[in-house]
C-alpha cells in the first residue's frame, strides 16, 4: 500500500501517516493491500482512497483508486470492525466496483450509515473496511439484494477474516497502525499480536 494525497469533493486535502485517527468530517486515508483476490503481488500497487464522515447527513463519503477484484465480484460492502474483540458489524452496500479507476477517474462512494452510527459514535469499533462479493449481490440502483453474513471476501485466503480491500480508522479510534511484515502492507489494531493483516 502507498499513502498518497487525494482530492475529495473538489478540494485538495492533505493526508499523512501522522493523521491516523479521525474526528467527524476529518478526511483520512483508506489503505489497502495486494495479497488478496484480483491482484498480482509482483505487479500491482495497492488500492488507496480517502473517507470522511458527515454527521449532518449520516453518511460516509469518499473515493478510491486502483481497487481491483476478480471477475464476477464487483459488489462492495462496508463493515465496522473491532480489532480487539475480533467482531465486525455490517454497515451497508458501497456499490459496484468502478473499473479503470486511476488518476482523476476515481471511484466515488456515499454510504448511508445505520441510525445507531449517524452521530459519529462507533462504539468499540476502530476501523471501517470494504469487502467484495458477487456482482449480483447489488442491483442496478446500488442496493443490496443479498447481504453478506461476514466480512470475508477472499477465495485465495479462506482463513483470512476479515479480508478488507480498503480500510480506514474510524472517528475517535485510538488504534495504531502496524506493519504486516510484507511489501508495503499495514493494518490497524489495538492488540497486534492477536490480529492478522486484513489482506
Amino acid at each position: 500500500m502507498r499513502l498518497r494525497y487525494f482530492s475529495v469533493m473538489g478540494a485538495a486535502l492533505l493526508l499523512s501517516l501522522g493523521s491516523l485517527t479521525a474526528s467527524a468530517k476529518e478526511v483520512v486515508p483508506m489503505l489497502g493491500g495486494v495479497i488478496i483476490d484480483g491482484y498480482d503481488f509482483a505487479k500491482d500497487i495497492g488500492p488507496k482512497g480517502s473517507i470522511t464522515f458527515d454527521t449532518d447527513t449520516g453518511e460516509a463519503i469518499g473515493a478510491y483508486s486502483a481497487l481491483k477484484m476478480p471477475e464476477g465480484r464487483r459488489a462492495i460492502f462496508a463493515w465496522v470492525h473491532d480489532t480487539k474483540n475480533q467482531t465486525s458489524e455490517y454497515i451497508g452496500p458501497v456499490g459496484w466496483l468502478k473499473t479503470g479507476s486511476a488518476g482523476k477517474d476515481k471511484g466515488r462512494f456515499r454510504i448511508k450509515l445505520p441510525e445507531k452510527f449517524k452521530s459519529g459514535d462507533f462504539g468499540s469499533n476502530e476501523i471501517i473496511g470494504f469487502t467484495s462479493e458477487k456482482t449480483d449481490y447489488i442491483n442496478g440502483k446500488g442496493e443490496a439484494v443479498t447481504t453478506p453474513t461476514e466480512p470475508s471476501g477472499s477465495d485465495i485466503q479462506k482463513g483470512l477474516k476479515p479480508a478488507f480491500y480498503l480500510y480506514a480508522a474510524l472517528p475517535g479510534a485510538d488504534t495504531d497502525l502496524h506493519y504486516c511484515g510484507h511489501g508495503q502492507d499495514f493494518f490497524y489494531a489495538k492488540a497486534p499480536d492477536e490480529q492478522v493483516c486484513y489482506d
